[in-house]
């Protein structure tokens, strides 16, 4: 069995774009306790992917960049690393060129430095954003999240 995992990120996609929710609950069917949220967030890749293809699902797609962006910038809960690799860089390539029309700022930035691949650091480690840093005045205990239960 894996440690708890922060799920706040999963959390704040929930609760944002309710029409995932049944790609989530497969997911976890699939995965159980270890769904990660890379899994989901790859999973978020295609879902999005596929809203473009479609491309009549504007309201939907607007919730997802809305979410991204949310977890994008919620203090700790590694929000670059799960929207650079995790979602941005497994979106289909028509499907990035779309995206950039839906991109919040921090979203914006997060693929302006995978495109110019600075996201990385010198030993390899994800650089982080200010906001990838768990906030010094409220710092949370692992499991622990600012949003309401209500899964």
């Amino acid at each position: 069995m894996r440690p708890p995992m922060d799920d706040r990120a999963v959390r704040i996609l929930r609760e944002n774009v309710p029409e995932f929710e049944d790609r989530y609950l497969d997911l976890l069917d699939i995965y159980e306790e270890d769904l990660t949220p890379q899994v989901v967030f790859n999973e978020l890749a295609d879902f999005v992917t596929e809203l473009m293809q479609h491309g009549d699902r504007e309201d939907t797609l607007e919730r997802c960049f809305a979410a991204v962006e949310l977890v994008a910038v919620e203090p700790g809960a590694d929000g670059t690393g799960l929207v650079a690799f995790c979602f941005l860089d497994q979106l289909a390539p028509f499907a990035l060129e779309t995206t950039r029309s839906y991109l919040k700022p921090i979203t914006e930035t997060i693929l302006e430095l995978v495109e110019q691949d600075l996201l990385y650091e010198d030993d390899g480690e994800t650089a982080l954003l200010a906001c990838d840093r768990p906030s010094p005045a409220s710092p949370l205990p692992p499991g622990e999240d600012r949003l309401p239960a209500g899964d």
